[in-house]
């Protein structure tokens, strides 16, 4: 029988990375977002860095995780917070390679 955790910080962050490192990983995340302001501040750019946010933070990462279920049904031991913060990272990159040509 599996505990349920009792504090927020073991729900949100997996136990094999520290805390710093995910935080840090969210705050880039969120400050790279702000890069589509450059193009404008109005509507348009704030649409823009809504996007960027969306796409960093929870469509690829959980694109990720949904691809990664199978391997999670396999090994009930394997961490899905893991591969989440994968494709966050993986995110993140995708975005700075984006930058570069704009």
């Amino acid at each position: 029988m599996q505990t349920s955790p009792t504090k927020i910080t073991d729900i949100i962050f997996p136990k094999d990375i520290p805390n710093g490192l995910i935080i840090a990983l969210i705050i880039g995340c969120l400050l790279l977002g702000l890069a589509s302001l450059r193009i404008g501040n109005d509507l348009q750019g704030w649409l823009n860095v809504i996007e960027n946010w969306l796409l960093m933070l929870l469509i690829l990462p959980t694109a990720t995780a949904t691809v990664a279920l199978p391997f999670k049904y396999r090994d009930p031991t394997f961490e899905l917070k893991l591969v989440y913060y994968l494709g966050m990272f993986v995110a993140f990159l995708f975005t700075l390679a984006k930058l570069r040509y704009w």
